[in-house]
């Protein structure tokens, strides 16, 4: 069988394999490249507040204070504020774990968009694992691991057989490189 004949069929085989693999990666990672917009707009309406007449905002002391009266085991990993009087404050507790604070009246909502999270927190496992629990996440990574590498075959060996032959007038013509 001619070297290029072998080629084509390896690219064939590998494109057909591993094109559902990285149709996937490419699908859950296009997700992914818009995580916070898309949390931000499912959550559009926990992010902000009602500003009341008069009423000055709390300081962050009395925020944390409120947050412990509401939820005694929390260990908040990042406070934000906003320099938007209607922001609400937004505590994270962890990765997926977020809440909201009136910054005026210190009333502590809870996450505004848990299946949006969750959402987002599956298109993360499928992208990284195909979707694998625990047990079977070294086997998603290892076959989302091998595609990858199968797609970088396929570029090469696609260029190899795009790549005329013969330079001549009539290859370029065929590609289109000349008119």
């Amino acid at each position: 069988m001619p070297f290029r004949r072998l080629i084509f069929w390896l690219h064939l085989t590998a494109g057909i394999a591993a094109g559902v693999v990285i149709f996937i990666m490419s699908v859950t990672g296009m997700v992914l490249a818009f995580e916070k917009e898309i949390i931000a707009w499912g959550e559009r309406d926990a992010r902000y507040v009602i500003v009341p007449t008069g009423t000055p905002r709390l300081n962050l002391d009395d925020l944390l204070k409120r947050l412990r009266e509401k939820q005694p085991g929390a260990r908040p990993s990042t406070i934000a504020l906003d320099s938007d009087p209607n922001a609400a404050v937004v505590v994270s507790l962890g990765r997926t774990n977020m809440l909201y604070i009136n910054p005026y009246t210190g009333a502590v909502r809870d996450e505004g968009a848990k299946s949006v999270r969750a959402l987002m927190q599956t298109m993360l496992e499928w992208h990284r694992f195909l979707g694998g629990n625990t047990e079977r996440r070294a086997l998603g990574k290892a076959i989302t691991g091998v595609c990858n590498a199968a797609f970088l075959f396929l570029a090469a060996s696609g260029l190899y057989m795009w790549w005329p032959r013969q330079w001549t007038k009539a290859a370029l013509r065929a590609i289109g490189l000349m008119n």
